[in-house]
Order: C-alpha cells, then structure tokens, then sequence
C-alpha cells in the first residue's frame, strides 16, 4: 500500500472514529444504524457486553445521557482491510441527574466490509490510577 494512501486511510478511519464518539453525545441512532457491522461487539468498564441491538437501545433508552466524549488520545494502525484504534478519551455523562466525568482507555475495531468501513468491536477500560475523576 502506498503511503499517501495510507496516511489518508488512517485520517477517515479517525475522523469516523471521532464520528461515532461524537454521535453518542448527540444520540445520532442513525450513525450507530449506518457503521456498526451486524455482529458489533461492544464491552464496557463494569464487564457488560452488548451486541449492536443493545447498543442502539441503550442509547435511545436515555438512561444515561452522555455529555462529552472526547478523545485525547488516538492512534490508528492499518491491518489491510482492517483498522485498530487504541487511545484514550474523557466521557462525560449524566446518570440519574448527576454529572460524572472520568477518564478511559479504549480499543476500537474497524473493518472494511462491502465498500464501507464500519465498526466490528470496542472496549473502554477505565483509568484508576491517579486520573480517574475529571473536573466537570
């Protein structure tokens, strides 16, 4: 692969990665509809583990309201037609009225399918030592 070629893969796998973040905050259904593969896997901080269904109706549920999330962090490698992305975000969200802030790691699977990249797996992993609250 030539390099442009894969400096400009790397930048649109970014860019939708900061897409996807941006669309839970917005609660952009149709983002999630749109990129996430059918056999979507996602696991989170607690050890929950939810398909692309579950994802979707957690985020239309409102039972948590995410009001940033922002990566500070990105680093994208390519795998042919498949793209990992490990960094580090802040997330911020309202739980029962309640603003909570804390910092996370993440990893972040991409994979080219039928002429469009969508998202196959992702897990957050949250940072406890010495940065885990973040001032609101």
């Amino acid at each position: 692969m030539h390099m442009s070629t894969n400096v400009g893969l790397r930048n649109e796998i970014e860019k939708l990665n900061r897409e996807w973040m941006e669309s839970y905050v917005r609660r952009d259904v149709g983002f999630l509809e749109r990129y996430l593969a059918q056999d979507y896997t996602s696991t989170f901080p607690d050890g929950a583990v939810l398909d692309k269904k579950g994802e979707i109706e957690s985020l239309q549920s409102g039972a948590i309201a995410l009001t940033e999330m922002t990566p500070t962090e990105m680093n994208v490698r390519l795998y042919g037609t498949t793209a990992v992305i490990t960094g580090q975000s802040t997330i911020k969200a309202k739980v029962n009225g309640q603003e909570v802030g804390r910092g996370y790691r993440f990893m972040d699977v991409w994979a080219r399918q039928d002429d469009q990249w969508q998202a196959v797996a992702s897990q957050v992993t949250r940072i406890t030592h010495g940065r885990e609250e973040v001032a609101s």
